[in-house]
């Protein structure tokens, strides 16, 4: 069984087939080490040779946010979410990036709402939701994230990264359970979307949810992720 966290076997895998599911994954720990180089350049390779891998895109978007190219970014978020509605991290990733850039508030709500189809109770969509409402009916299109405070009028400051929300609280996220997560883990798996059901997996077992049933489930998907580069 591959080791996800091994770089220089999959990096002997990607060696050997540029088109490997495994190319994502790759490229994510080049991000992490700041070798914002050669995760492009995996990506770029990868997508050359298997244009529908959407977390080589979704990777790509993270690491023009980490170059602070954010219409760049926006690009690849976009792509990203439309051929996987359920990257959560993609989505929210993209809500945040449409509110730093000043996009237009209905096209911000499409987004709030195409994630609260997933995650109804989610406090940071509903948060989002009402501002947007307030400076409609204000008249504004201004909208500022909620999270952090208005710059002064006539200032005009550094775009600062994008940081990736957290997915909702304890209690919200119970109450959603059978959308939003094994459920989802299984959905992504019938798509072939493996790198995406390994990460809500991992936020699974961050709330603390059946531990024996996420280890046999990441095993099933390293297997499945095996079995497709043979």
């Amino acid at each position: 069984m591959i080791d996800i966290n091994d770089k220089t076997a999959l990096e002997a895998i990607f060696a050997e087939n540029f088109d490997s599911p495994f190319y994502p994954i790759l490229a994510n720990l080049y991000l992490q080490e700041g070798d914002f180089r050669r995760a492009k350049t995996v990506c770029e390779v990868g997508l050359k040779h298997d244009s529908s891998n959407v977390d080589g895109k979704f990777i790509l978007a993270k690491v023009a946010l980490a170059e602070n190219k954010l219409s760049v970014a926006e690009k690849w978020l976009k792509q990203a979410v439309d051929e996987n509605t359920a990257n959560f991290n993609a989505l929210r990733l993209l809500i945040g990036l449409e509110i730093q850039l000043a996009r237009s508030p209905k096209t911000i709500e499409t987004y709030i709402r195409r994630l609260l189809q997933f995650l109804p109770y989610d406090n940071e969509c509903i948060q989002w939701l009402k501002e947007i409402n307030s400076l409609e009916s204000a008249g504004s299109t201004a909208i500022t994230n909620p999270d952090t405070e208005s710059p002064p009028k006539n200032n005009s400051p550094k775009p600062a990264p994008v940081k990736t929300p957290e997915l909702v609280t304890e209690k919200q996220y119970d109450i959603v359970e059978s959308m939003a997560t094994f459920t989802m883990v299984q959905v992504l798996k019938s798509q072939k979307h493996y790198h995406q059901a390994l990460a809500v997996l991992d936020v699974l077992k961050s709330k603390g949810r059946d531990s024996d049933r996420i280890a046999k489930e990441k095993n099933d998907i390293q297997q499945l992720l095996k079995d497709s580069i043979k």
